[in-house]
């Protein structure tokens, strides 16, 4: 009861620790970005599940060798069962002239007729055997298709990783080829701004000098018109 009592509040300690790791990690970045790749861990639980149908598959064909060598002593035990019904068919055969003989005739007949019975049922075994062993075969033939179907699904899981990874890969090398071009433009863009900002001080300039000019233009020539 003490070990017990102990095993349990280490349990206990152990379950605590575990649900405060799991609130430290719950909010943690990393962690959240692991939730996100969860899925492309399926090819490592595929994987798992195709060395389990390899075990499964391994398990049949030994269950296939044990019925196999099972129908084969049957086969053994069939023919001898079969060389001694023939050997007591042929002393029943020697003796049945003999009259004083008739009470082991009976016994003969008596024994070829429970080996017949023995036969037939060793021969029915045979045939169920042989069944079951045409039904593992299918088996392993099935399992065989679904590990290759499995292979195949993972091989495809594993490609569309890979391109998946690449895409990101060029996506993020063109973000930054985006971020460039936009300093590039953001700075030519600046420049543009300011020179503008020149050339409309300089037409400002320009304007007012203009406006004077024409002032002083419309003064001479009304001062010639004076004179003349």
């Amino acid at each position: 009861a003490f070990a017990k009592r102990q095993q349990q509040l280490t349990a206990m300690r152990v379950i605590q620790r575990n649900c405060a790791a799991y609130l430290k990690l719950r909010n943690w970045q990393w962690w959240r970005l692991f939730t996100k790749v969860k899925p492309l861990l399926q090819v490592s639980r595929q994987e798992e599940e195709m060395q389990a149908k390899d075990e499964e598959l391994n398990k049949v064909k030994e269950k296939q060798m044990v019925a196999e060598q099972q129908l084969k002593e049957m086969e053994v035990k069939q023919q001898q069962l079969n060389a001694e019904k023939m050997a007591l068919q042929e002393q029943l055969q020697a003796e049945m002239d003999l009259n004083r003989l008739v009470a082991k005739k009976q016994e003969l007949e008596e024994i070829l007729h429970d080996l017949e019975a023995r036969v037939e049922e060793e021969e029915e075994r045979a045939n169920h055997l042989q069944t079951e062993k045409k039904k593992m075969q299918q088996n392993i033939a099935d399992l065989e298709q679904q590990l290759d179907e499995e292979e195949a699904a993972r091989q495809k899981l594993q490609l569309e990783k890979v391109t998946m990874e690449a895409k990101l890969k060029k996506t993020e090398e063109d973000v930054m080829v985006l971020d460039d071009q936009n300093n590039k433009l953001s700075k030519e863009k600046k420049l543009m701004e300011e020179r503008i900002a020149e050339f409309t001080t300089n037409l400002a300039e320009e304007e007012e000098k203009s406006k004077s000019l024409q002032k002083l233009k419309n003064k001479h020539e009304a001062m010639i018109t004076d004179l003349e």
